[in-house]
């Protein structure tokens, strides 16, 4: 349950109106005092070096496979715009694309299937958005956020719009207690956990002091944040990553099942560093240990029979983001 960067948005959002002086009414949002301007532009690479990976079967005819993983780069680019913002309602449009990679070494047997595929194909991610922010009063709101992606390991040239779209619906009720205090509750019905079900998410943001606050969907993420100066904000916590990758295999002998799907759920303990560079221009260095808590291959989309169970070992990760966001003066009571 991911709606931390709509959310970041929607607070930027929310803050803007303050500078309308004839808007004295606050509504409630799901933002409090002092957490970071909200990101319009985000481009951003993660790199997990060296890990290994074990896989195994029931199919004599894939077999059992063993290697390293020399690397695993993800590439993620991101753009979101308001095309609503008004006092009681905001709506926010977004298009995300990501990038995946793996590079294996030590592979035995040498000619195993899967892990030639993966080597041979990027998985990626394209995705469109809607998040609806609605408040009721000074202190009632709700959320909905819609996304839809293609994910897999397509091309340009065998793009299917049906072969691998996976839609996301993300709903929350909130109550702003104080500017420095919202919860609310609320579900996904996506793949956090690899396939794809209802999942209930507690959402808690409080900020106890001018340097430290908590952000948090729990259990998808907590954060926990220092506010060192307002151009320094450090985070440390843990989050939850769940994905679905559709796959068309050509090659034997995986080639025999139609279509196959690859689930995945990780978590990341993690500490992270935003940094104002000028103004509206940010960097992140995000670092950690992740640990995969699931990676199979099921034999059908959409099934519940596993064909491959791979078993990833955990990794430190290092991720850098630069990103944009609403110069101050937007910003500014």
């Amino acid at each position: 349950m991911v709606l931390c960067w709509p959310l970041l948005l929607l607070h930027q959002l929310v803050r803007a109106q303050a500078i309308e002086p004839e808007k004295e009414k606050i509504y409630a949002n799901p933002s409090v005092e002092g957490m970071p301007r909200g990101r319009g532009v985000v481009i951003g690479y993660e790199r997990l070096p060296q890990f290994d990976i074990d896989s195994r079967t029931d199919d004599p005819a894939i077999g059992n496979g063993s290697g390293r993983v020399r690397r695993n780069n993800k590439w993620d680019m991101r753009l979101m715009a308001p095309v609503m913002n008004k006092p009681r309602t905001k709506l926010l449009v977004g298009v995300t694309y990501n990038v995946e990679e793996f590079n294996f070494e030590h592979v035995e047997p040498s000619t195993y299937s899967l892990y030639r595929y993966l080597e041979d194909k990027d998985l990626k991610s394209l995705g469109l958005q809607i998040a609806f922010l609605r408040s009721i009063d000074e202190e009632n709101f709700y959320l909905v956020r819609i996304k839809g992606e293609l994910n897999g390991d397509y091309t340009q040239e065998n793009i299917n719009i049906t072969d691998y779209l996976k839609t996301t619906i993300d709903m929350a009720y909130g109550w702003k207690k104080s500017p420095n205090f919202v919860w609310g509750i609320g579900g996904q019905f996506g793949y956090t956990f690899g396939r794809r079900r209802v999942y209930p998410g507690i959402l808690y943001n409080r900020t106890f002091n001018d340097k430290w606050g908590v952000e948090s969907i729990f259990p998808a993420n907590v954060r926990f944040r220092r506010n060192v100066s307002e151009k320094t904000i450090l985070y440390a916590g843990y989050r939850l990553e769940g994905a679905s990758y559709n796959m068309y295999v050509n090659q034997p002998p995986l080639a025999q099942f139609e279509d196959l799907e690859l689930r995945r759920t990780d978590i990341k303990a993690l500490l992270r560093l935003e940094q104002e560079i000028y103004d509206f221009l940010w960097f992140s260095v995000e670092g950690g240990f992740r640990q995969y808590y699931r990676n199979r291959i099921y034999d059908v989309i959409g099934s519940r029979d596993e064909l491959i169970n791979n078993d990833l070992a955990g990794a430190g990760y290092l991720g850098v983001e630069l990103y944009l966001v609403p110069p101050r003066r937007f910003s500014q009571r």
